[in-house]
């Protein structure tokens, strides 16, 4: 592997403590401010009174990972400009998220999205979600934790345990100090710096590579911009249509039903402030993604010659199954271009170029290296505070109460307690996520996991929710039946593309379809499945959908008063009540500790 000839030095390592002070101060006073994280409205949803502004910056610095940061620029410095398609998925995204998603899980008064599955079908759907959820972050945690280390080892001596170790450790601890709050204003901090980072990056690595006319010109007559090519042929790795509409079903997951999405929808002042947010993202997450395209674009022309990293119609041949007829493969002619960086992996690339390019200037790759832990902190403090809102919210305290009525006891709830659970829970899955990480380095590229991972798994939920608010003849056992074979699929098919890709035609297809094909294979099947059991189970024929769980625009019209009589919102408007009573009692409890302080 290259080793770079500017190793990190003090200006950067400052740089670097610098930002990891200022996240893990946040913590601190989040944790202390206003009475600290008491009450677990305040803990997972900031006491829902967060602008749209806020909203939007940390959504796009909680899934602005480092997979974004290096990913991207490698696979397009790797497989050509055929993502850059990817951008146009954002005005397909977030419409969708807005005007579908978002007005039905703000208005039910829920902490997670998988609330809204018990509401529609019954208990074993929400489990079900509540676990595939948390199988999915655990494991996409652990490949942003490990990304930052792997950049920091590929230009400096500093090992990638230690690396793994610090990032882990401040995001734990300030998310299990200051909860949401925390995870929200750091976000904010981060955006900042992911953004100055990459336009800095993207600004001083073009006049490098000799201007926007030569890194344009360079690609252009490469064959690497002949974005709008449309082969059906889903085993291509990446067209058109996959990188348009493959990557919008495969975005959803996390986007839109991604607890780590709803939670922050949720925490909004009020709808109008949940929607702001998401249109608030169509532009941020647009420029972000075309920045990291660009990023690509700029280190191919630098970097303007064969390699092992750029595919040869050789490999082209062998991985894809056949060559793009449109790309040319270049040979070095004329001046010899800097020599391609030999590296472990192409997601290194970026860091690469940074180093070797602008290492001598103080303090830049430190800044470059704090963008990559701003986006790994955000995602994983994210990913730990909403992981720990479902296993608290959506098993334990549905177990625990089932467990109390078959005892035939009263199920009552302590908020002080759930509160010091879901801290101790937060610290616990911080420390899961540390030993997790080093498991990623066994993985492929970073896109093709997150879109594998998220298609794969996250396609059949998305159905589930789908279905729920868009047909209102589904039911529980047809959906959950429907569901348990389309993630099996997936799972099936996400393993064998990794595991052996020539051995069946499904293995082959392109990571952009396998959200496509889970959520065709969720509806296909659970659209007969629940007719059959309606057929089947008389009473499934007299039941009724509560209108505030359908998507607005198809809801029937309701008078004021079938509004207020919603079983929803007669269960929603007790929840609010506990919560209420339960603050009260805390305010109590201090005032009457102050008291008797003053007394003595």
């Amino acid at each position: 592997m290259t080793t770079t000839e500017n190793p990190l030095g003090w200006v950067d390592f400052i740089v670097m403590s610098v930002m990891l002070v200022a996240a893990a101060g946040m913590g601190i006073y989040h944790g202390v401010a206003r009475g600290g994280q008491k009450t677990t409205k305040r803990f997972f949803l900031a006491d829902r009174n967060v602008y749209g502004l806020a909203i939007a910056m940390t959504l796009l610095a909680s899934f602005i990972s480092p997979v974004t940061l290096l990913g991207i620029p490698a696979e397009i410095y790797t497989y050509g400009g055929q993502y850059l398609a990817f951008t146009l998925t954002q005005s397909l995204l977030f419409p969708t998220i807005a005007l579908v998603f978002v007005p039905v899980f703000h208005g039910l008064d829920i902490t997670t999205a998988y609330e809204y599955l018990q509401l529609r079908y019954g208990l074993p759907l929400r489990i079900l979600g509540a676990c595939l959820f948390i199988l999915q972050t655990c494991f996409y945690m652990a490949i942003v934790t490990y990304t930052p280390a792997l950049a920091i080892e590929a230009v400096t001596a500093f090992d990638l345990w230690k690396t793994i170790l610090i990032t882990g450790v401040v995001c734990t601890f300030y998310t299990t100090l200051g909860g949401m709050k925390a995870v929200i204003w750091t976000d904010v901090m981060m955006f900042f710096v992911i953004f100055i980072t990459c336009i800095l990056v993207i600004v001083m690595g073009t006049a490098e590579a000799g201007g926007v006319s030569h890194v344009w010109e360079t690609n252009k007559e490469a064959g690497r911009l002949n974005l709008f090519e449309f082969p059906f042929d889903p085993t291509v790795r990446m067209t058109f249509l996959g990188a348009v509409f493959g990557t919008w079903l495969n975005s959803l997951p996390l986007w839109a039903v991604g607890q780590t999405a709803v939670q922050r929808f949720l925490a909004a002042k009020s709808v109008r402030h949940a929607k702001l947010s998401v249109w608030l993202n169509l532009p941020f997450s647009t420029a972000l993604v075309a920045i990291a395209c660009v990023e690509g674009l700029v280190l191919y022309a630098f970097y303007n010659e064969p390699s092992e990293l750029f595919p040869t119609e050789a490999v082209y041949s062998r991985e894809i199954g056949t060559a793009p007829s449109n790309v040319t493969y270049p040979t070095t002619h004329g001046n010899t271009p800097p020599s391609p960086p030999d590296l472990d992996k192409s997601d290194q690339i970026l860091m690469y170029f940074v180093s070797e390019q602008f290492g001598h200037i103080p303090g830049y790759q430190g800044l470059f290296i704090s963008c990559l832990f701003a986006g790994a902190l955000s995602t994983v403090s994210s990913g730990l505070n909403a992981i720990v809102a479902v296993i608290l919210v959506d098993i334990y305290k549905p177990l625990k109460k089932l467990i109390a009525e078959r005892r035939h006891k009263q199920f009552v709830e302590n908020d002080a307690h759930n509160t010091l659970i879901a801290k101790v829970l937060t610290f616990a899955f911080g420390a899961f996520t540390i030993v997790l990480s080093f498991t990623a380095s066994k993985l492929g590229t970073l896109i093709t996991i997150a879109n594998s991972m998220f298609g794969a798994l996250g396609g059949p939920l998305v159905a589930t929710f789908l279905l729920g608010m868009f047909w209102k003849r589904a039911n529980t056992w047809g959906v959950l039946i429907a569901t348990l074979i389309s993630f099996a699929l997936g799972a099936w098919i996400s393993a064998g593309s990794f595991l052996n890709r020539e051995a069946l035609i499904l293995y082959q297809i392109s990571f952009n379809w396998y959200a496509t094909l889970t959520i065709s294979t969720t509806v296909l099947l659970a659209v007969p499945l629940s007719e059959l059991f309606r057929y089947l189970i008389p009473a499934e024929q007299s039941k009724k959908v509560d209108p505030k769980l359908l998507a607005t625009f198809i809801r029937p019209k309701m008078t004021d008063n079938e509004v207020r009589t919603s079983n929803v919102f007669i269960d929603s408007k007790k929840k609010k009540k506990s919560l209420e009573s339960t603050e009260q009692e805390l305010e109590e409890h201090e005032l009457n500790s102050c008291v008797s302080k003053e007394h003595q």
